[in-house]
């Protein structure tokens, strides 16, 4: 994969900053994806490893939430996860859930393009539970 250049729009709500980034995406190597970014703006690159480009946005959301901001990506939405044969081919699209329901076709979303409002974003642990909520019902609507 070529180096590709996403837009990645950070938001600190109770202030009103409104910060835009441009984000690089690099897979130098079998299982690493990084995304290299700026931050805080106008420091030095940080680079955030991963297994997938998809954990490497959780890394990097981890750092700035910590921080009071919130990234408006489809990838932040708290049901938005990829199913393990994407995070196979890199974790770019994952599935928008239903709470209880498998993820179809028509679920995909690009996990870095943009979201407008910030209600629609959570943290990674609002991510996590949603994930962890949606598997359970998936079991018991199974038995």
């Amino acid at each position: 994969m070529d180096e590709v250049i996403v837009e990645l729009r950070v938001v600190q709500p109770e202030t009103a900053v409104d910060i835009r980034l441009r984000a690089r995406l690099a897979h130098p190597a079998a299982q690493v994806c990084c995304l290299i970014v700026v931050w805080p703006a106008g420091s030095s690159e940080r680079i955030f490893e991963a297994s997938d480009f998809y954990e490497g946005l959780r890394c990097f959301r981890r750092v700035v939430e910590a921080e009071g901001y919130r990234v408006l990506c489809q990838g932040a939405r708290p049901n938005v996860h990829p199913s393990p044969m994407g995070r196979d081919a890199g974790g770019l699209k994952a599935y928008a859930l239903a709470a209880g329901e498998p993820g179809c076709q028509e679920d995909l979303v690009s996990i870095f393009d943009s979201v407008d409002d910030i209600a629609s974003v959570g943290t990674v642990e609002h991510q996590d539970a949603f994930l962890d909520r949606h598997r359970e019902l998936l079991l018991a609507r199974a038995r």
